[in-house]
């Protein structure tokens, strides 16, 4: 929401268009995941892709940073199919490892544990960087208007493109620098923590990728559920 309305009053357009804006993002996310899900169940082989991920969303986040107020569309959109390629490499391959990691009688813990810590970080992470951004916005919207008061009753947090279109071009022109500074002091921060993501992954160990068959007989100790004990007893008679 926060990346929402800073894109439109940067932009100067509408949350919907800001929204569009965010198309090479998704696409870049849902290629990579359905990708690297195709080819994880081909060979069996996961690591390289959370690796790989996390390096590029180092380097979309990065890229991001640089963004300005003169930035060409044609940029940020690469920039935003960079990152949502690193995410996508990252966010469904660390379900498959985590489930791939515990017997099958524990998927269902697992994989909700990974689901809840996952939301825990995206609630902090949304906290954190909101409070980055609204901190560091106040000195740089003094900074740039160079000690110009804003229209008494006007507020930075409910800023809109129609509401700034009002007001002085000077005053214009140094609300949307500040406000876009801010935004990039949030990648910047967002940056090294990515980085930090990156080296973890070198942690995540290769486990043979386990496939389970219809007639395969389910390891001593794990659940078996009815269609497997229905393919057992075919075999049986």
């Amino acid at each position: 929401m926060m990346s929402l309305s800073s894109t439109s009053v940067v932009r100067g357009i509408s949350p919907t268009l800001s929204g569009v804006q965010l198309l090479p993002l998704m696409a870049g996310l849902l290629i990579v995941s359905i990708g690297s899900g195709q080819l994880i169940s081909r060979t069996g082989k996961y690591r390289f892709w959370p690796i790989a991920g996390s390096a590029m969303m180092t380097l979309g986040l990065y890229l991001l940073s640089l963004m300005g107020v003169h930035t060409s569309a044609v940029l940020d959109s690469l920039y935003m199919l960079v990152l949502g390629m690193g995410i996508g490499g990252v966010m469904q391959v660390l379900v498959i490892i985590v489930q791939n990691a515990v017997p099958h009688g524990e998927l269902g813990v697992a994989t909700s544990g990974a689901t809840f810590f996952r939301s825990i970080g995206g609630s902090f992470g949304t906290a954190i960087f909101g409070a980055i951004f609204s901190n560091v916005l106040v000195g740089n919207l003094a900074r740039h208007l160079h000690g110009v008061h804003l229209p008494a009753g006007f507020s930075s947090a409910d800023a809109t493109p129609a509401l700034l279109s009002h007001l002085p071009a000077a005053v214009h022109l140094g609300f949307v620098a500040g406000y876009a500074e801010s935004i990039q002091t949030v990648f910047i921060v967002a940056t090294p923590i990515a980085a930090l993501a990156f080296l973890a992954t070198w942690l995540i160990p290769q486990v043979e990728l386990r496939k389970w068959s219809p007639g395969e007989t389910v390891p001593e100790g794990e659940p078996r559920d009815e269609e497997t004990l229905d393919a057992l007893d075919a075999q049986q008679a």
